[in-house]
């Protein structure tokens, strides 16, 4: 069932993401009840997330819906990336192999790893929103709070922005902004260091005083 769905979808939004310059996007996503996983496409890699449930624990499902996805779509094993996802739980890191390639939005390139972190460094739902800002920044200035790996700040320097004032706490995410700009051709504009969590409480706690 899942490698009929995933060969399915595949078929269908390739083609049209193609035409686009897309080269990051869903193909699965829970569709089939049973069969809990999130399959996405990353420029001929697959990654594949299991919705972990304890009644599942033990059974190596991940890994068999994994080689469903991959057969269907004859992507090689070394492609498939595998990672499991269990509500409310923090994430660690899970590999240090720093290993990064490029994917195409558009007019767009950004950086992603399929396998030291769950999230990749990419968000391809937002896209549309990322669109839009890019629209819209021509002749403004532009602040990307808790901005993760920049793709915002991204499209809002490639569409013309004045300037640019990338905040993260994380100086990794920063340090991959910084190379997401680079990768585009565009001024690194201003990266911040700076827990805005924390600054907007202690603002609120003194106001409140």
């Amino acid at each position: 069932m899942l490698a009929n769905r995933v060969r399915k979808n595949f078929r269908k939004l390739h083609p049209r993401f193609e035409q686009r310059r897309i080269g990051a996007f869903r193909i699965y996503d829970r569709d089939i009840p049973e069969i809990r996983a999130a399959i996405d496409w990353y420029e001929g890699h697959l990654v594949v997330a299991e919705y972990a449930r304890e009644q599942t624990a033990g059974i190596p499902w991940l890994e068999t819906m994994a080689r469903a996805a991959a057969d269907a779509l004859e992507v090689p094993w070394r492609r498939v990336h595998l990672k499991k996802r269990r509500t409310g739980e923090k994430y660690e890191r899970l590999a240090g192999k720093g290993e990064r390639i490029e994917v195409r939005e558009g007019n767009l390139k950004f950086l992603v790893n399929l396998d030291d972190y769950i999230d990749t460094g990419l968000f391809a739902d937002h896209r549309e929103t990322r669109a839009l800002v890019g629209r819209g920044a021509g002749a403004k200035r532009f602040l990307n709070l808790f901005a993760y790996t920049g793709t915002f700040t991204c499209s809002a320097a490639k569409g013309g922005a004045l300037q640019t004032t990338t905040v993260d706490a994380s100086q990794t995410y920063l340090d991959w902004a910084r190379d997401n700009l680079r990768l585009n051709g565009v001024a690194e504009g201003e990266l911040v260091r700076a827990d805005v969590a924390a600054k907007s409480s202690r603002s609120s706690a003194t106001t409140a005083r």
